[in-house]
This record gives C-alpha cells, sequence and structure tokens, in this order.
C-alpha cells in the first residue's frame, strides 16, 4: 500500500489512515457486488469472456468512475442495491452503531 514510502509518525494518524483506506475498500467491494448481482458487470468486460473478467473490487473502483455520468434509471437501482448490501454487512453496522 505504499507504507515504505511514508512517514509518519504519530501511530494514531496512521492507524487512522488505514482505517480510512479499509473503509473505503469495503465501500468499493459492496459497490462492485451490487453492480455485479444486477448485470452491469456486461458492461465492463468485452463481448466475448463468459466469467468474471475484474474482481469485484476493480468492478466497484470501474462503477464508481462511471457513477457522474451514469443515467439515473442505471444509478438508481445501483444505489439502493448498494444501500441494501451495506444494510446487510454486519461489521459495517456494528462499526457505525447504525440502527
Amino acid at each position: 500500500m505504499g507504507m515504505s514510502d511514508l512517514r509518519i509518525a504519530d501511530p494514531q494518524r496512521r492507524d487512522r489512515l488505514l482505517m480510512l483506506n479499509a473503509i473505503a475498500i469495503l465501500l468499493l467491494t459492496l459497490l462492485g457486488q451490487a453492480g455485479e448481482s444486477l448485470g452491469m458487470d456486461r458492461q465492463l468486460r468485452t463481448s466475448t469472456a463468459k466469467r468474471r473478467v475484474h474482481s469485484i473490487f476493480r468492478q466497484g473502483c470501474l462503477l464508481y468512475d462511471l457513477i457522474p455520468t451514469m443515467p439515473e434509471n442505471r444509478l438508481r437501482p445501483l444505489i439502493e442495491k448498494h444501500t441494501s448490501l451495506l444494510g446487510q454487512n454486519h461489521l459495517f453496522i456494528r462499526a457505525f452503531r447504525l440502527p
């Protein structure tokens, strides 16, 4: 993760940065999972490939990049599915004390 190139004197700051990184990875992975469950992964790969070409995390990164230009009829189901998956993630719920 490039930590060997960094000099962070405060261990608490380092831990906060790693926690933010872990949360970002979780959110992007769940976005990729949501997109794959809705069949959006077909637009992210070549038309001849039948199997998963990109990891779910990578799919999440690609979908995140597409969100600003995504039409609302494709964006709304993606966000709803992502929200649903977040609600099913017990670790996320416990970490942020969601109802």
